[in-house]
């Protein structure tokens, strides 16, 4: 691994070539989703760490993970597809029953864990949130990318987007993604990173692996969208709308 090269390249590409990556950089408290386009020196001095810990780090999990998801050489309609069927359907069936874990245990666990009452309602204003988002890619973002895509493999030309250009919705995705980001940081400082207190029962710290494994899932969710499927539906608009 060239260590100078890599601290000039973007977080974001380099999750791109490797999710695995996205461990190291959870590790160091570096967003690789929201603030993908900063420069891995930058990250790192943003974040307070050593970028050469960050670096040995990477490196290491490279050897580890050989077998890591390519999302970057996806094509772009199974992408949208994987976004759809993984990561909605996740929000819309786990997100419930995990919002029904975490009142439950903060019924138990509430007076002695007051931050747990905070959680409720984070995460019930997160999964409105959320859904509101989901059914603005699902109803205006997707279909018309799809069409693009369509008319991008036959060499045809299309229509102006109703919105004017596909970069306005998704100037409200990536502001609406900034926000779950900023959301999801704080719960966990919240959570104090997911570590069960002393006195927690078994419900108590099965809740804190699920909720560590949503946001886990939302980040990569925000990470394909941010950092591979925006940049090429403005690519392809270029090449398709006349």
């Amino acid at each position: 691994m060239n260590v100078e090269n890599i601290t000039k390249r973007s977080v974001g590409s380099i999750v791109n070539d490797d999710f695995s990556t996205a461990k190291v950089f959870k590790g160091f408290g570096i967003d690789f989703c929201c603030g993908g386009t900063a420069t891995l020196e930058d990250a790192c001095r943003a974040a307070g760490v050593s970028v050469d810990d960050v670096v040995a780090a990477l490196a290491a999990q490279r050897e580890r993970a050989a077998t890591a998801i390519p999302f970057d050489s996806w094509p772009t309609d199974l992408l949208i597809d994987y976004v759809l069927k993984i990561h909605h359907r996740n929000i819309r069936t786990k997100g419930p029953a995990l919002l029904a874990d975490i009142e439950r245990v903060a019924s138990a666990h509430g007076a002695t864990h007051p931050e747990l009452n905070q959680l409720v309602t984070l995460f019930a204003h997160s999964l409105d949130d959320l859904e509101s988002h989901l059914q603005k890619e699902e109803q205006v973002l997707f279909p018309y990318c799809y069409d693009l895509i369509d008319a991008d493999m036959r060499g045809q030309s299309r229509g102006q987007m109703h919105c004017g250009t596909v970069a306005n919705p998704i100037r409200v995705m990536l502001r609406e993604h900034n926000d779950e980001g900023t959301r999801y940081k704080y719960i966990r400082i919240l959570m104090k990173d997911f570590v069960a207190p002393d006195d927690a029962c078994a419900t108590y710290r099965l809740m804190l692996e699920e909720l560590e494994t949503f946001m886990d899932a939302l980040f990569e969710h925000i990470h394909i969208e941010n950092n591979i499927l925006f940049p090429r539906f403005v690519e392809l608009e270029s090449r398709c709308v006349r």
